[in-house]
Parts: structure tokens; C-alpha cells; sequence
């Protein structure tokens, strides 16, 4: 997460004229995308777009993977029915490994960046074969003897005893083909969301900028991935889609934002759809996110403070930057009923400091303890109403001395 990063502005999935054909819509956008990028930029944002850029389908418009291509069909994982059809945003995958697909790969790629003036880039789909037919790509040859075929939505795949092999060769060529784009566009941001989010590894956490965690979105997937993700990638690569979610209350709106705000976070909702209190809470909720969290996020130490959420228990996190010698305590109540305080078991902090600890929503009354207590007895949330959160700050003296 730069310093610097600036809100963005992004297209996402539908942009295009077919899958596989990665050229703007006339009919949505009969200017092109140079006009969006440019208003954009103007308001002092960065330009962003989707592409699933190792798919193949049965565009027929000059640069269109067209699967009934010889050439194209050359670079297919393995052959398809006559009576195949792609979905709107998904068709076949190509082998990235077939030294043409990825020469092809590299210069799509630098166009898409290029000619639409983005800022970021965001891939998604199976760029990584699974497996693969062919005989005469990089990979070892599949065993005829040893093969299975399934399909996934409109995806065939092959699996043979070469399956790991084939994901060896196209994988290193997915690496290439980010490092192209990272050294010809220093100022690029790379959003990996393969496959709904199970594409983190620390190969593509090398190439790119952050991950999309997850292709589910309500408050509790979002907790839930970044839970998981947050044991092995840094925080602020981690990035959720805040998306709408049944609101009862300003509480359960708090509730709704903050459960993206542990990491990247991304607004996906149509926000003329909120009422004025919503805006003047999201206002609030973001520029929070801006001056206070987000800082913690990029550099400080993380603490997994409660079992892994289940949308009916309390739930948290934890942050302390040992070096400002402070943190921050994100805790959730879930739907249960019965349980209106728990106390959270703290971690990191200077046994020997005493500690400034703030309510950000007044859930309790600020307090100054020292940090072994804290971190010995717990920190003790209390909320009246289900689905809701609060944020703690905590925040010790300077050392003796200083």
C-alpha cells in the first residue's frame, strides 16, 4: 500500500466487446476508455480496469482470440466441442507457456496498459493452466493412459500426469508476463484476482501489488478471508470489496465498512443508493481509514486476537506499531444475542508502557492502562446491538527519557 496511493476509479468485467476481445465496447462506451481515464486523472485519481487476458472465445473483430483460430486453437489447453459457447464474462484458456500465447500475452498486455492510460491493471480468470493436451507446448506430454476431463462453468479442463508440469511452465510465464508490465510502466498498480481469490502465492505476491482475497463480499467472507490470507501475505496487499449488505442501523453500516477495512480497501456499491446519514457515516468511516488505520496497516504488527470469524461470535484484530507505540484493536460482535461484551486477549504491546485507550464510537468510557495489564486481563468490548464494531486506539507515553 504506497503512501501515496490515490483513490482509484475502475471498470470492472464487461467493458469489453467479447471475451477475449479486449477492445472496448462501441455500444457502452463510443468514445473509448481514453475519455474515462482522462476525467479520472483531472479528478486526481487513478484509472482501472479488468482483463481476463488468457482467455479465448469466438470473437470474429481484428485482435480477438477466436478459438476456431488455427493459431489460437494451437494454444489451447485441449480441444473443444463445435457446440461450445462462452459465458459473458468467461471463455477457454490458453497455455501462456506456448512461447507464441505468451509472445502474444506480453504485447496485449502493454497495449491494454498503454492505449487506455491505465494506472492499474487487474487480471483475473485462469491465467495458470490446470492442465493440457498438447504434445508440442514447453510441458511434458500428458499420458493418454492417465486422463480426465471435467468442466468448470464454460472452462474444459484436461488432467493427465503432466497437470503439474503444465501449471510449472505457465505459472513462470505469468511471472514474465508481470515483470514485462512492471518494467515498461514503473507506476503500475497489479491486482491479481485469479480463480475467485485462490491464486495466493508468494510468486504472484512477487509480481504484483495486492490480492483480491475473495469473490464473496458481505462483511463475514471478508473477515473470514482476510483471517485466513493475513497469516502468510502482508495486511495491506489484502484487499476486500465492500458491496451492499442488509442495513438495519447506522451500527450495522459501521459494521459493513470496517469488515473491508482491515486491509486494501474497495468500494463496490452504488453509493447514490445511500441515505444522508450513510453518507456522513461513510465520510467519516473512510477518512478514519485514511489518517489512522491505514498507516497501522502498512507497517504495523498483526495479531489474530479470536478464532477464525463465524458471523455469530465476537471476532477481532489487532495492530501495533512498536516504533510509534501505538495500535489499534478492530472488534466485532456477530449475531448472537446473548454475549454483549467479551474481552479480547491483546498482544504486542510494552508491558512497562501506560496506554491512552480510546472508544473511537464511545462503546465505553477512555481509559489509561498499563500495557501488561492489558495484555494479562484483556481488553473488555461492549456493544447493545448485533452485527456492530467498534475501534480501539491505543496509544502509550514516551519512554523515560525521551
Amino acid at each position: 500500500m504506497p503512501p501515496n496511493s490515490a483513490w482509484k476509479c475502475f471498470i470492472d468485467a464487461g467493458w469489453f466487446r467479447a471475451v477475449g476481445d479486449w477492445h472496448p465496447d462501441a455500444k457502452k462506451f463510443p468514445h473509448g476508455l481514453q475519455p474515462i481515464a482522462d476525467e479520472a486523472h483531472a479528478e486526481g485519481m487513478r484509472f482501472g480496469l479488468w482483463v481476463d487476458w488468457a482467455q479465448a472465445a469466438l470473437g470474429t473483430e481484428p485482435g480477438a482470440l477466436n478459438i476456431r483460430d488455427a493459431k489460437v486453437r494451437d494454444w489451447l489447453t485441449t480441444d473443444l466441442p463445435a457446440s461450445w459457447k462462452p459465458d459473458e464474462f468467461k471463455g477457454q484458456t490458453i497455455d501462456i507457456a506456448e512461447p507464441r500465447a505468451k509472445a502474444w500475452a506480453l504485447q496485449e498486455t502493454d497495449r491494454v496498459v498503454s492505449e487506455y492510460k491505465l494506472d492499474m491493471l487487474e487480471h483475473d480468470g485462469y491465467l495458470v493452466a490446470k492442465g493440457c493436451d498438447a504434445t508440442d507446448h514447453p510441458h511434458a506430454a500428458p499420458d493418454p493412459l492417465n486422463r480426465c476431463c471435467y468442466e468448470d462453468a464454460v472452462f474444459e479442463f484436461v488432467q493427465s500426469s503432466n497437470s503439474t508440469d503444465v501449471s510449472y511452465h505457465a505459472a513462470h510465464a505469468y511471472y514474465e508476463i508481470q515483470s514485462n508490465l512492471r518494467h515498461k510502466h514503473p507506476g503500475l498498480l497489479l491486482e491479481i484476482c485469479n480463480d475467485d481469490g485462490r491464486m495466493i502465492d508468494f510468486g504472484s505476491a512477487a509480481h504484483g501489488d495486492y490480492f483480491s482475497i475473495t469473490d464473496t463480499y458481505d462483511p463475514l467472507s471478508n473477515r473470514r478471508a482476510f483471517y485466513d490470507t493475513s497469516f502468510v501475505l502482508p495486511a495491506a496487499t489484502l484487499e476486500a470489496y465492500v458491496e451492499r449488505w442488509p442495513i438495519a442501523s447506522a451500527a450495522n453500516f459501521r459494521y459493513m465498512l470496517r469488515s473491508g477495512m482491515m486491509g486494501w480497501l474497495s468500494i463496490m456499491i452504488d453509493t447514490t443508493s445511500w441515505d444522508a446519514e450513510q453518507h456522513a457515516i461513510a465520510k467519516e468511516e473512510i477518512e478514519l481509514y485514511k489518517t489512522r488505520l491505514r498507516p497501522l496497516i502498512r507497517d504495523a504488527n498483526l495479531y489474530h486476537i479470536s478464532e477464525r470469524p463465524d458471523g455469530v461470535h465476537w471476532d477481532g484484530m489487532e495492530y501495533v506499531d512498536t516504533q510509534m507505540r501505538r495500535g489499534v484493536v478492530y472488534a466485532f460482535r456477530g449475531s448472537t444475542a446473548s454475549e454483549a461484551r467479551h474481552r479480547f486477549m491483546v498482544r504486542g504491546l510494552d508491558a512497562t508502557a501506560r496506554y491512552q485507550v480510546r472508544y473511537h464510537n464511545h462503546s465505553a468510557v477512555d481509559r489509561s492502562m498499563n500495557g501488561g495489564d492489558l495484555m494479562r486481563d484483556g481488553l473488555e468490548v461492549s456493544l447493545p446491538t448485533s452485527n456492530s464494531s467498534e475501534i480501539i486506539f491505543l496509544e502509550a507515553g514516551e519512554r523515560p527519557g525521551q
